[in-house]
């Protein structure tokens, strides 16, 4: 099969990225607004409730899919059995998943009052598994399912901007953002048949599969608990007001995040082919590279979402949700660890087979944040879930640093992490400079984006950052091309 080019799939993947954060970034501003801070708590907590039991229905076969997919990506028929065995185990989960899930809210008085919500939102438990959204990972085709996302995603805010215009319209926004999902995993599913042929089937080799999704299942539920939990905690022992203050910061942070990530999904299936071909010398090279070049970009936007909370809030939100500036800095220091939690996991411990220590981790992070929470919330309501978020994703980084360093001796990460902070404290300069600029918001967010950017990476230059100033090589020898292409 011929190799794609990572810049490429990265392009697409970052792409795909940015349009998850601009399109929110439309959208929220104005529902936060229709909805009112109580509302917007009401849509989260069912939103976050049901993507408790998604992640039970899922689980781990994506990340076991995208890993085994990549070994037999170039035989048909192995992957077509696979792909299907792994469909149809999925499918049973979902069946399994959403009874749960209707039990639940039909037993619980506390949940009744959300139960339409939950019942729209549930639909996208099995439409997910649908989109078999691993099998374009295996085969690298981001360029498919990002046109496919913008497409579906201008669709839904259109359809928003013209329905949506009042507080009761709250379970018609759900519907809009089900039915967008659900239109672009339905495309997936029917475009899949172009690598390989899914169907149902009751020839499951469960011997095979189970001990390794397990495994996978079980790191995914413990990260949920960190991830999940404390939103529904909150709404627990704190109130609706609560969650809709939190969700802001958690919409920032989660929407950052997803940006950063775009190098990580990439990532993963070139890691599992280099770590089945046994080439521990050029694996080592390529992990050390990739965890540099997320450090130059991980920092500063730490830095940028700590610094502009005031003006991103009063962006997306509006002055009703300032309260949400202290739990979106302690979550802006949370980035640094999830971000390398992921990558440690996704491109060394599970492609080299690591899976236990994936595990290990999770739980114990899982453990410190759920015993966290019922200490700092009932204290420090949204800021309490904050700070336990924090600690967990830290301690989970430095469980996976004990095991994974190893893999990656090329790393001069002392190096690059004081290059990364002197670049963020220009960052810090040239927002201190711009700190009482009093303009329209939108042009003074964009103006210090940019500003900030350009500092930074400048500063990254003079200091011999080795990954910005082999972006910029690279850059300027494809536009000397283009030039010298257009002159013949």
């Amino acid at each position: 099969m011929e190799k794609k080019s990572i810049k490429v799939n990265a392009l697409f993947s970052l792409i795909q990225s940015i349009s998850a954060v601009i399109f929110p970034l439309i959208t929220f501003p104005y529902i936060s607004r229709i909805f009112g801070v109580e509302q917007l708590g009401k849509y989260n907590y069912a939103k976050n409730f049901v993507e408790i039991f998604a992640t039970i229905a899922m689980l781990g076969i994506p990340t076991y899919g995208q890993r085994e997919g990549a070994k037999v990506r170039d035989n048909r028929k192995e992957l077509s059995n696979l792909m299907s065995e792994l469909f149809s185990l999925s499918m049973l989960s979902n069946a399994i998943a959403m009874l749960t899930l209707y039990l639940a809210t039909y037993a619980v008085d506390a949940f009744h009052s959300y139960a339409l919500l939950i019942v729209i939102f549930s639909v996208t438990i099995p439409m997910t598994t649908i989109g078999m959204s691993w099998l374009f990972v295996v085969f690298e085709d981001y360029n498919f399912t990002t046109i496919l996302g913008i497409i579906f995603n201008i669709l839904s805010v259109v359809t928003m901007f013209l329905f949506v215009r009042t507080r009761t319209d709250i379970y018609l926004y759900a519907f809009i953002t089900v039915i967008a999902s659900c239109g672009s995993n339905l495309i997936k599913f029917v475009y899949s048949k172009k690598y390989c042929d899914i169907k149902l089937t009751f020839h499951i080799n469960f011997r095979r599969h189970m001990k390794p999704i397990l495994l996978m299942f079980s790191a995914y539920i413990s990260v949920m608990i960190y991830n999940k939990t404390d939103t529904a905690l909150l709404g627990v022992m704190g109130s609706d007001y609560n969650v809709g203050i939190y969700s802001v910061s958690t919409k920032v942070y989660n929407l950052v995040k997803s940006c950063l990530l775009a190098l990580s999904n990439v990532l993963q299936t070139r890691a599992v082919l280099l770590a089945v071909q046994g080439n521990r010398e050029k694996s080592d090279e390529f992990l050390s590279k990739s965890f540099n070049m997320m450090m130059t970009f991980v920092i500063p936007c730490m830095v940028g979402m700590a610094f502009m909370n005031k003006d991103i809030i009063l962006f997306i939100a509006g002055k009703d949700y300032l309260e949400a500036g202290i739990s979106m800095i302690i979550l802006s220091c949370s980035l640094f660890f999830a971000l390398f939690s992921t990558m440690h996991s996704s491109t060394i411990l599970i492609p080299y087979g690591r899976e236990k220590v994936t595990l290990n981790g999770a739980i114990i992070g899982a453990v410190v944040n759920l015993l966290l929470n019922f200490i700092f919330i009932p204290i420090w309501k949204e800021n309490g879930a904050a700070l336990t978020t924090l600690i967990a994703e830290a301690t989970v980084f430095l469980i996976y640093l004990r095991v994974t360093k190893q893999y990656y001796t090329h790393l001069n990460g002392i190096q690059t992490m004081l290059q990364c902070l002197a670049g963020s404290a220009g960052i810090v300069l040239v927002l201190f400079i711009f700190r009482d600029w009093e303009i329209n918001i939108v042009i003074r967010i964009i103006v210090k984006i940019c500003a900030s950017a350009i500092v930074y990476f400048v500063l990254q230059i003079i200091t011999k950052n080795r990954i910005v100033i082999d972006l910029l090589d690279n850059a300027l020898k494809k536009i000397n091309m283009n030039l010298g292409g257009k002159v013949k």
